[in-house]
């Protein structure tokens, strides 16, 4: 196949009925072949089966857990995918999903780390075992971190913090690109705003080797 378009999306919210339909026709009409979404805040397994019937996608991968902020999804929009394995590695927070997909093999991570530093040095710590497979490995989403100071714009100076030198370390390890970093090494963009910082913490790193990335 040509190139997977994938795309990671912090949806802050999935939970109304209203929210939810204007969202889902939002995301439907993304160009995409893999979706991943974050902060998705169903609570029950009968809000997933709603959000299922609604989004009518080919197969669709969804974690929620205990947080009121908790829940991550994978969602694949053609049928040419075969899911070998799923795992709640962290329910809501950590989902990993292994697949065929158009004859590659695929190991799809998706991550919404928790602003609290333990929570997020624990999840990396886990990622890290995560990742030695000899799979080509997607890992995306919120990772609520930043690893250099052309990540953020604030009036805070910036600090490599322990988490962040986490991060790039387990990802070295691997192997894996910074892929936005890899295409765009000069630019700089953020994908969380607020009045006081702009930051780069939602991203993507994959395998040198995937295919039409």
């Amino acid at each position: 196949m040509g190139n997977i378009k994938i795309i990671t999306f912090n949806v802050r919210g999935l939970q109304s009925d209203k929210s939810r339909k204007r969202k889902v026709d939002f995301l439907k009409r993304l160009d995409y072949d893999i979706l991943c979404l974050q902060e998705m805040r169903l609570k029950t397994h009968a809000d997933v089966c709603e959000l299922n019937k609604m989004w009518n996608t080919a197969h669709s991968i969804i974690s929620i857990g205990e947080d009121s902020s908790d829940g991550v999804g994978i969602f694949f929009k053609k049928d040419m995918v075969n899911i070998i394995k799923r795992r709640d590695i962290i329910p809501g927070r950590l989902l990993l999903v292994d697949c065929c997909y158009y004859g590659q093999r695929l190991r799809i991570i998706n991550v919404y780390n928790a602003p609290e530093r333990t929570k997020k040095i624990q999840l990396l710590k886990k990622l890290k075992y995560l990742l030695e497979i000899g799979f080509n490995i997607i890992l995306c989403g919120d990772f609520n971190i930043v690893t250099e100071a052309t990540d953020r714009i604030s009036k805070v100076e910036f600090r490599e913090l322990r988490e962040s030198k986490l991060l790039v370390k387990v990802c070295k390890e691997a192997a894996l690109c910074d892929l936005y970093r890899h295409l765009h090494p000069h630019t700089v963009h953020y994908t969380r705003f607020d009045s006081l910082t702009k930051t780069r913490i939602d991203r993507f790193y994959i395998s040198h080797n995937v295919q039409g990335k």
